[in-house]
């Protein structure tokens, strides 16, 4: 009778475990009528002579707020991010200061770069939520807290493969 029961509370958690396993692969992201950048990186034009490039993404992570932000190249609107997108622009040489439109404030949120033809920089965009005034009570929600943070390209690389492309306009 031991037995019986071993077998069966082994065969359920088998039963269980090769249930979860789809849920265990690699998907899409949450928007359908994009591709993934794995899919598109080949094809990308590279910039033109003269210009640097920058990445701009935001992982895809669980726990991350749903929230969008618009992305400023010294203040001005470059594009709007998305959780699980990675976007580019091509640039002139040059210092810029790289910021978010964010709620609230945190140290160092906001990176300055000086760009130089050929290079490529790789910002991530994070959103934190415990800084957001996210608070119990009464109070109510202010908005998301996002940061600015540039990535070692290799690190970048790997991060935005199976991001969604947004493309450019």
């Amino acid at each position: 009778m031991r037995l019986m029961a071993r077998r069966l509370v082994l065969l359920l958690a088998l039963a269980l475990a090769a249930g979860s396993l789809p849920s265990c692969a690699v998907r899409p992201g949450p928007y359908p009528d994009l591709q993934p950048f794995s899919a598109v990186e080949a094809n990308l034009p590279p910039p033109a002579p003269g210009l640097a490039r920058i990445y701009f993404y935001r992982a895809l992570s669980y726990y991350d707020l749903p929230e969008g932000t618009s992305v400023y190249l010294n203040q001005q609107t470059v594009g709007f991010s998305r959780i699980g997108t990675v976007f580019y622009r091509d640039v002139t040489p040059g210092s810029y200061f790289i910021s978010v439109l964010s709620r609230g404030a945190y140290p160092n949120q906001f990176k300055t770069v000086q760009t130089k033809p050929g290079q490529t920089w790789y910002v991530r965009i994070e959103s934190l939520e415990s800084w957001s005034g996210y608070g119990g009570g009464d109070t109510d929600v202010h908005g998301a807290t996002f940061t600015v943070n540039l990535i070692n390209p290799a690190a970048a690389r790997q991060e935005i493969r199976a991001l969604s492309y947004l493309p450019p306009g």
